[in-house]
């Protein structure tokens, strides 16, 4: 059965369907040839994977982001990054990641802060002397902080897949988001000294508390989020609601949003959460079959036998995820990666918050990456450039990434710094 599972998603998703239903119909191709399962139990699969209280977290983290990003407050995160980072060498390319940091804590998705973040900022820096190609990659390297600096809809998924806390996965994506953040300002500081850009001024203290001032409410929601989670008031879903409240209160009292606006967030909502959840529904399926068949068991005997040294594993593993990444998106790919890596994780001891960050970085770099690279393509889009002429810069930019991937994967104390701190 795993393979005629294996070839019909090859085959489903080489005539170019959707990952979501490859992943569906492979797992009824391998029933029928097999014959030996009833098709009935695939909708009650299907039902029992989705029935999770923590899944409802996700709607409502996506719909707690889309009432917040109403006019002005993309336009404070903006300002306060230019108050802190705006002097440096590069300007607006720092003041992109910085935002994307920001935004992060907002929104929980690489593709709306490649939107939001990108059509804002990618206008002013080809103004400033930024190559649109430059601009474009900044901007998309920038969004994939998104996932990883909570809150994330991806570590929800995470969590509800493995049953690991998610409060803890939220807070383990605070240090390998700032190393990444770092790394690739590291990256804008070089790529500015082979351009002649635009310089600021180094904001003075009051401009800096001005600046704070104004991105305070924006800053308050993850605050909400992950302080009532690891404090025990409430659960990862029921802050949810407490930020969806939070956002709509804001977005009605500053008047920078009417119901009109707010119906049209909740339609958004509802449309990115149920693409999500067909995702969820078809991987489960595909994941059940795996699990049934024992490839998770099979791989991680073929891999004690062949070597007992852990950091052979997870370069293997590191190699795994990067190939995957390149061809299925994120999430399908972290849904069908994580029941075959969990055990063999366990079985070598690794640390299972540290790893899941390895796990959700690693897919999210094929974000960056053709035939997918859905970043990429927004980025482009919006700086008006062909997004082949972005391979340029983005070739480095992403040999980077790969890189800040190995360090945190090899020094685990990055992830679990923010949750041993906080308890």
């Amino acid at each position: 059965m795993l393979w005629a599972l294996v070839l019909s998603l090859m085959l489903f998703i080489a005539i170019g369907m959707p990952i979501a239903f490859s992943m569906g119909l492979a797992a009824v191709t391998a029933l029928l040839i097999d014959g030996s399962v009833p098709l009935i139990v695939l909708p009650q699969k299907m039902y029992s994977s989705l029935d999770s209280f923590p899944l409802l977290a996700i709607p409502l983290f996506i719909l707690a982001g889309s009432v917040m990003n109403v006019g002005g407050i993309t336009g404070s995160l903006i300002g306060l990054a230019r108050a802190l980072v705006g002097h440096l060498r590069g300007g607006l390319g720092h003041v992109t990641i910085v935002t994307n940091v920001l935004f992060s804590t907002i929104s929980g998705s690489a593709a709306a802060s490649a939107a939001a973040v990108g059509s804002m900022l990618i206008p002013e820096m080809k103004k400033d002397g930024y190559r649109p190609e430059d601009a474009a990659v900044i901007n998309a390297a920038g969004a994939i902080l998104g996932p990883v600096i909570p809150p994330s809809v991806v570590m929800v998924i995470y969590g509800a897949m493995t049953g690991l806390s998610i409060g803890t996965l939220l807070l383990a994506g605070i240090g390998p988001g700032i190393l990444i953040a770092l790394i690739m300002m590291a990256a804008v500081y070089v790529m500015a000294g082979r351009n002649v850009l635009k310089t600021y001024r180094r904001a003075t203290l009051a401009q800096v508390a001005v600046a704070a001032r104004d991105a305070v409410p924006a800053l308050v929601m993850p605050a909400i989020i992950v302080g009532g989670i690891m404090s025990g008031l409430f659960t990862a879903t029921e802050a949810g609601v407490i930020a969806v409240a939070y956002g709509v209160a804001y977005a009605l009292l500053t008047r920078r949003s009417t119901l009109r606006q707010l119906m049209g967030n909740l339609t958004e909502a509802a449309i990115v959460s149920s693409s999500i959840m067909v995702i969820l529904g078809g991987a489960a399926l595909f994941g059940w079959i795996v699990a049934r068949e024992g490839l998770p068991v099979m791989i991680a005997d073929w891999l004690q036998a062949m070597t007992s040294q852990p950091w052979i594993v997870m370069v293997l593993i590191l190699a795994v995820l990067l190939v995957v990444g390149i061809f299925i998106e994120p999430i399908p790919a972290m849904v069908m990666l994580v029941p075959v890596l969990q055990p063999i994780a366990e079985s070598y001891g690794f640390n299972p918050y540290h790893f899941a960050m390895v796990v959700v970085f690693g897919v999210l770099l094929g974000s960056l990456t053709p035939p997918v690279a859905v970043l990429v393509l927004i980025t482009c889009k919006i700086a008006k450039v062909d997004v082949n002429k972005a391979n340029g810069p983005l070739v480095p930019m992403f040999l980077l990434l790969v890189l800040a991937l190995f360090v945190i994967a090899f020094v685990p104390w990055i992830s679990l710094v923010a949750p041993r701190l906080l308890g």
